[in-house]
């Protein structure tokens, strides 16, 4: 049950430091009544032709075609793991059956796709302006987006220790604290990932999707 309120106070906290840098960029004085008068454009919005955009102008302009598997395959993976593991997480009730069992596929895809992601992406995100060009990590302004270089390694960083601690959960050669210390290290781990995969997101998408 900790894991679940630490989960939802730091998700909480990331939703309004977004929100209130998106803020930050629109005409209006007061945040709440901004955000108050956001919610309605969200629930209207239409979700599958925001992915298709997003599809067509983000993913498609910034991934090869022989590398785009890579990514789909990440991003899908990410999602299921991330919707699977917190869903049941907020529940209070352990992953089991089927859901544990694809839960543990798509983990597996998501370290491979993982580790050739960093292959294919690291060279871009350094702190040489070179290499942000190339990535394009550029706000509207012209000036480099160095968060985005922090979350990317920070998401990357979390990611190893995710992986790493579940395999370590299968090897039959801890004692049960281990196992269960185990367990912790991956739970928020996990967190770790969402949340610097919502703010990559954010940073990397968010702004180009607010100006269009």
């Amino acid at each position: 049950m900790t894991f679940a309120i630490v989960s939802a106070v730091f998700l909480l906290a990331l939703f309004f430091l977004l929100s209130y840098h998106r803020f930050r960029l629109s005409p209006e004085d007061r945040y709440f009544s901004w955000l108050r008068n956001r919610f309605p454009f969200v629930i209207k919005t239409p979700w599958i032709q925001r992915l298709k955009e997003f599809y067509g102008a983000w993913f498609l302009m910034r991934y090869p075609a022989n590398q785009r598997w890579i990514f789909l395959g990440l991003a899908a993976s990410y999602l299921y793991l991330a919707l699977s593991g917190f869903v049941f997480a907020f529940t209070g009730v352990r992953l089991f059956g089927f859901f544990l069992i694809l839960h543990v596929v798509l983990g597996a895809l998501f370290a491979v796709c993982l580790c050739l992601a960093v292959l294919l992406q690291a060279r871009y995100y350094t702190w040489r302006e070179e290499d942000g060009a190339a990535a394009n990590l550029k706000t509207r302004e012209g000036k480099r987006k160095a968060w985005q270089v922090v979350l990317f390694w920070i998401f990357n960083l979390s990611g190893f220790v995710l992986v790493v601690a579940a395999l370590f959960q299968m090897l039959p050669v801890f004692s049960l604290r281990a196992q269960l210390t185990l367990f912790e290290v991956h739970r928020y781990a996990a967190l770790g990932i969402l949340l610097a995969g919502i703010a990559f997101w954010y940073f990397s998408y968010g702004d180009e999707a607010h100006e269009r």
